[in-house]
């Protein structure tokens, strides 16, 4: 399963979910995750620009804005069940 972190630098809510979402990983085998820095993209900053950070499976949010360990690591489980 791969996830995808959407993030802009220097920005304290994005290191926070990446954090959290290193920590909800660990647990699941075979799960990684890309880093999108949406800065440097037009289309991704005018959708995302307020909501970051954003994480997404596939087409789906798992969370954005503030984010928790809880909330990833359950989604992981429940797609992976």
């Amino acid at each position: 399963m791969k996830l995808t972190l959407l993030m802009t630098p220097n920005c304290k809510l994005c290191d926070d979910a990446k954090l959290n979402l290193k920590h909800a990983i660990e647990s699941f085998s075979n799960i990684n995750y890309d880093e999108v820095d949406i800065s440097t993209d037009d289309s991704l900053l005018e959708k995302y620009m307020i909501r970051v950070p954003v994480i997404l499976h596939e087409d789906t949010i798992i969370q954005e804005g503030i984010t928790d360990f809880f909330t990833i690591y359950e989604y992981i489980e429940s797609v992976q069940a």
